[in-house]
């Protein structure tokens, strides 16, 4: 049969959602019908697209613009107006030592991005374990190896400073662009993903990422952790896990959220209670793909039965996924790098990386486990005591002259207002780590660098994110996150504050 009149024989296919617009009726104006032609070839990418509108000459058509998916531009400007907070920050420090030898003739105590914890690692790197003494030995070897082979590439000798903080920044950066990463793995909205990448960048205890200070290298490997458990790929993980291991103490506790990313799908009845992988589609004939309705089933919101954790299918936030999808399964159904072997693998990495370098410290220096015991003295994180009595001796410090002791505790409380929240929306494994890292703070005998060691548990990055959606608060918490981000910095360089 021959086309009706007005219709098309092969009508144009939707693009990117784009439907195209019914039949002109008879006596439709030929500029009408032109405009929905050139609206056809726009959306189709054809040579018309960008042309000048049919009605407004003067006004030239606009090529849609492409999405980012790793939000370059955002991540870019946050990490930027990071390091300019900072470098304002040790600007005013430099004018209130110089005002204090000018006008009172006072000697300020200061120091730079190389002070502190830095002044450690570019010390390792120049001159080894040996050289740096036997403190030295609980930074663990990752970031000094770092900075140690790049200082071998031509010109760059004497230089491990600066590679240092190179390093440290560009760490930084990818921190940022795998938390939007793993912000689409999980389905956060655009507005969520926004609000993580510059709380990322502008908390409090970020400043150290501007340092030389190892949280950027191990912050960035713990998101590769879990992005890879996440999305099925445990050999990702196991990679990341070994590096996380050989850059920080605390790395051995990635064996367990992955332990429980491995547990997810097996036939055990503990496992079962975790619920399905992100993004899994359920149970289909073999050989045979999933139909429309399992694919809906897999992205729609369903109710999370009492004591299971919430659903990796719904989006964290509770809204719109933007179209992300888990990228667990690829197109032939098998994941990569799921198999048993490679959960196996993943889950002791960590163990394994930190046990490298117990191995190696106690075939040079006959002590095994110094890296650990050394941290646990009385002049830094102290052995174990009781959590109450550390914030409460916390407390009492800031009414004695101990403002950076005292600083510590109100965010110590709001950390654990915080595991609250991420107990109820986040998936177990996120939450149960940052308890762990959490504990791992407060059963020190003091709080030093608190804020710093929180701040390396990303998730709690995550729930600022999700609890602050409407857009005063977000605004009022950024400011106060500057603010904050800006004394505490000025505190470190002025040696007031142990970061």
């Amino acid at each position: 049969m021959t086309a009706a009149r007005g219709a098309s024989a092969d009508p144009v296919p939707p693009v990117d959602g784009w439907q195209p617009p019914p039949p002109s009726a008879p006596g439709t104006h030929p500029a009408d019908a032109e405009s929905a032609a050139v609206s056809v070839r726009s959306a189709m990418g054809g040579r018309h697209a960008g042309t000048r509108h049919p009605r407004h000459p003067d006004r030239a058509r606009r090529p849609r613009r492409r999405a980012d998916p790793w939000r370059c531009r955002e991540v870019v400007l946050a990490w930027l107006a990071a390091r300019v907070v900072v470098g304002a920050a040790l600007a005013m420090t430099h004018f209130l030592a110089d005002q204090a030898s000018g006008k009172q003739n006072v000697t300020l105590k200061t120091t730079g991005l190389l002070g502190w914890d830095a002044g450690w690692y570019r010390t390792i790197a120049e001159t080894g374990y040996s050289g740096a003494g036997a403190d030295s030995r609980r930074f663990f070897p990752l970031l000094p190896t770092l900075v140690r082979a790049l200082a071998q590439l031509p010109g760059a000798g004497g230089h491990a400073g600066d590679i240092l903080l190179l390093i440290v920044n560009g760490c930084a950066l990818g921190l940022a662009l795998a938390l939007v990463r793993l912000a689409r793995v999980e389905g956060l909205g655009e507005d969520t993903t926004f609000r993580l990448i510059w709380f990322t960048a502008l908390a409090p205890p970020a400043f150290v990422l501007v340092m030389g200070y190892a949280e950027a290298l191990a912050g960035l490997l713990a998101v590769v952790v879990f992005l890879g458990a996440r999305t099925r790929r445990f050999e990702l993980a196991a990679a990341a896990g070994l590096l996380g291991g050989l850059c920080r103490p605390l790395g051995v506790l990635l064996a367990v959220p992955i332990a429980i990313e491995a547990a997810r799908g097996l036939p055990v009845p503990l496992a079962r209670r975790l619920g399905p992988p992100p993004g899994a589609l359920p149970a289909a004939a073999a050989g045979s793909p999933p139909s429309a309705s399992q694919r809906s089933a897999a992205t729609l919101p369903a109710a999370t039965p009492s004591g299971a954790t919430p659903s990796d299918a719904t989006p964290l936030d509770g809204g719109p996924s933007d179209g992300a999808t888990s990228e667990a399964t690829p197109s032939d159904g098998r994941p990569h790098g799921e198999s048993l072997g490679w959960r196996m693998a993943a889950i002791l990495a960590p163990l394994a990386g930190a046990g490298i370098y117990v191995v190696w410290s106690a075939h040079t220096y006959g002590d095994g486990f110094a890296p650990f015991t050394i941290q646990r003295d009385a002049a830094r994180h102290g052995a174990a005591s009781n959590p109450v009595s550390v914030l409460w001796h916390a407390a009492r410090g800031a009414f004695h002259g101990e403002l950076g002791t005292g600083l510590h505790v109100p965010w110590i409380l709001l950390a654990i207002t915080g595991l609250v929240v991420m107990y109820r929306r986040l998936p177990v494994s996120y939450a149960l780590w940052s308890t762990l890292v959490l504990a791992a703070v407060l059963t020190g005998s003091n709080l030093d660098s608190a804020e710093r060691y929180l701040y390396g548990a990303f998730p709690f990055l995550l729930v600022a994110a999700l609890v602050t959606a409407r857009r005063e608060i977000f605004t009022a918490a950024l400011v106060a996150c500057t603010a904050a981000m800006t004394l505490y910095a000025t505190l470190a360089f002025t040696l007031a504050y142990v970061p």
